[in-house]
């Protein structure tokens, strides 16, 4: 049995030029991971790939073959035919019991190794064609054995992408409460208003007793500069700090963590991807648990997150910390929004390949509250993020469980039953 007998590589589909369509760039598609959380919408220009929900994009092109870019189509408009890159080959399964068979084949190491055994180009813009994947060797499952296979690694990635959900309901939450308390001033602005009820004060986003406690921490009018009485104008370095660490190639273990800007996701402060440092050749910067990861290089990217382990990273990306670790959730929650991202891409130098600098970062413009608030917030937000880091460490172990049972259950090297049952 080969690859093409039960998979159909890049389906045809059309859709109308200039027509508005789902979007899925490369940059969207996940490593090593299942469900594509970023898909856009972009004028059809005829070219690229076509596909449809149910089917699973693979890239084609060096390094994303490599570093094992693919995901699952899920979440087009029901009956949409999405679009993207020229650099995915598409996968659709012959009957629709294959589609998640469709997508763990696509993960298996042999066919990776395959498909890069089969590459073809100058060095560094190497491909390879959708007719090489046609005859990949399949081990010979019975329709019912591959319909399984797929549940059964399917229930590991929908944990997985549950948890990743929470997260960014958490992350959300965290910047809702930044912006009415250090952007909108909402607490002070309700008090302006007449309210005297501190849940109503703190906009009925907190039970009576945290209520209580945190309402007579706001000033209950604004300045001439509309500002809450007491405040000034601040900014971000009067909380936080670059750090400056680096580290030689020579000085690092290999087996030390090691994150890249191709690692971290957009607009998510849960850094879920690393590998080692075996293959690090230059100097790095170095970062420790709990501080925060911002990239500089093409800012609008939106790469931000919090380091879930001590490590290294490019430095593409700029190591941020608080001025002391209570701040670190107040200064996540800062860099990470969307008014943060805006002003750092603004502000940033070079057309191509823009960069962002920490001497233009500290200037962020910042309300300077009372220390006791801000405080207050970090304690509030704190457990937000820890509880994004345990998720972190539990998608961790689901993803090595998947990746130790996929091959085994593609070549029939365990039962299906007994995977089922643990």
């Amino acid at each position: 049995m080969i690859l093409s007998d039960v998979i159909e590589l890049n389906p045809r589909l059309s859709l109308k030029k200039g027509s508005l369509a789902p979007f899925i760039e490369m940059a969207a598609l996940p490593i090593l991971g299942k469900h594509i959380p970023e898909i856009g919408e972009r004028d059809s220009i005829g070219s690229g790939a076509k596909f449809q929900n149910g089917d699973t994009l693979v890239a084609r092109i060096t390094p994303c073959l490599e570093n094992g870019k693919g995901g699952y189509v899920s979440g087009l408009p029901h009956g949409a035919i999405g679009q993207g890159s020229t650099e995915f080959i598409v996968f659709r399964a012959k009957h629709p019991d294959d589609e998640q068979f469709a997508y763990y084949l696509s993960r298996l190491p042999e066919f990776r190794s395959f498909a890069e055994r089969g590459m073809e180009g100058t060095s560094g813009r190497q491909r390879v064609t959708w007719q090489t994947l046609a005859d990949f060797e399949i081990f010979p499952l019975s329709a019912t054995q591959r319909r399984e296979l797929g549940e059964i690694l399917s229930a590991l990635d929908d944990k997985i992408e549950l948890n990743r959900q929470m997260n960014e309901t958490l992350e959300a939450m965290a910047r809702a409460v930044f912006v009415d308390w250090f952007v909108d001033f909402g607490p002070t602005r309700r008090q302006m208003a007449g309210e005297t009820d501190p849940v109503k004060i703190m906009g009925n986003a907190f039970p009576a007793a945290k209520a209580q406690t945190l309402a007579p921490l706001f000033p209950a009018t604004l300045n001439e500069a509309g500002l809450p009485e007491g405040w000034r104008l601040g900014r971000l370095d009067d909380w936080a700090s670059v750090v400056t660490k680096t580290t030689k190639p020579n000085e690092v273990d290999q087996n030390t963590h090691y994150i890249g800007l191709e690692h971290m996701p957009r607009r998510s402060i849960a850094l879920s991807q690393w590998e080692t440092a075996a293959k690090v050749t230059s100097n790095k910067s170095a970062f420790e648990r709990g501080q925060i990861l911002f990239g500089k290089l093409r800012p609008y990217f939106h790469k931000v997150g919090i380091a879930p382990f001590d490590g290294i990273c490019s430095t593409d990306i700029i190591v941020v910390d608080g001025l002391n670790p209570e701040l670190r959730a107040f200064v996540a929650t800062i860099v990470s929004t969307d008014d943060f991202v805006s002003y750092t891409n603004q502000s940033s130098s070079g057309t191509k390949m823009p960069r962002t600098s920490w001497k233009l970062m500290r200037e962020y413009p910042l309300a300077r509250a009372d220390k006791e608030l801000v405080f207050a917030f970090s304690q509030l937000i704190q457990p937000m993020h820890d509880k994004v880091l345990q998720s972190l460490i539990e998608n961790q172990s689901l993803a090595e469980m998947r990746d130790l049972l996929l091959p085994k259950l593609m070549y029939g090297e365990i039962s299906l039953k007994a995977a089922a049952h643990g």
